[in-house]
């Protein structure tokens, strides 16, 4: 299954379309031959650090509704100390999320805190992946977010956008001098994505729109994937990029 590992619920600060259904999303997803996708969550990543729980409920109920095809994913904010640590562990063991997803500029808090080096050994611990946005600096510079798998061993962290427009270069080094790096396509121009793909192994490499459940329209989502399948890829290649790589980080069956 072709999986779009960078969408969210609802649109940008989390404004809820009330015609916004999973049936709908699919619909979407269909349209562009796209088989599943990860949701994370938009209003959690403006919101109070009290209202994370409450934020992330929300996704798994919307990706309840399409179990096997919509993946939920979970954010907190690392400077909510032990509450951020119970939240952790909630979303993994009681709901079986896979993915916490983190947003340093949006979120307000360092990569290189202490308060992110315990979200990352208990999210090792857990086996979740981290999803970041990085391409903002001074945030999210791809470099910072692989300090974590240097310090982590074994944590799988994914460059949510592979660097956006400027930074995808530091991107492919982080990636090939981390293996747990993974790179979502979701930002670069053509012809850096071209790059990673001749730079970086098809295991380090998944794709993503970041389309909103709320939008009205398709344009991020197909516009996204029509950027990568314009790309020279071997069979084997497109099937790891789009379905093995995206597949192995949610622990189900390509």
């Amino acid at each position: 299954m072709i999986i779009d590992f960078h969408t969210h619920l609802s649109s940008w600060g989390g404004v809820m379309d009330p015609e916004d259904t999973p049936r709908r999303t699919l619909a979407r997803l269909d349209r562009a031959d796209v088989g599943g996708a990860l949701l994370m969550p938009f209003a959690g990543l403006f919101s109070n650090c009290a209202d994370h729980p409450a934020d992330n409920d929300r996704v798994f109920r919307y990706c309840g509704e399409s179990p096997g095809r919509l993946f939920p994913a979970f954010t907190v904010n690392p400077y909510n100390g032990n509450a951020a640590l119970d939240e952790i562990r909630r979303c993994a063991a009681e709901r079986g999320a896979k993915v916490l997803k983190l947003h340093p500029w949006l979120q307000g808090f360092s990569i290189s805190s202490p308060e992110m080096d315990k979200a990352a050994e208990l999210s090792r611990e857990l086996g979740l992946a981290v999803i970041f946005h990085d391409g903002s600096p001074l945030y999210s510079h791809p470099l910072q977010l692989a300090r974590l798998c240097r310090d982590f061993p074994g944590l799988t962290v994914v460059s949510g956008h592979a660097g956006l427009g400027d930074m995808w270069r530091e991107a492919i080094a982080a990636a090939q001098r981390h293996p747990d790096f993974v790179l979502c396509l979701s930002g670069p121009r053509e012809l850096a994505m071209a790059e990673i793909i001749r730079e970086v192994r098809p295991e380090q490499i998944c794709v993503g729109s970041d389309m909103a459940t709320s939008d009205r329209d398709d344009v991020v989502l197909w516009f996204r994937w029509a950027q990568f399948r314009k790309l020279e890829l071997s069979a084997e290649q497109k099937r790891t990029i789009e379905e093995e790589t995206p597949a192995r980080l949610l622990g189900i069956d390509a």
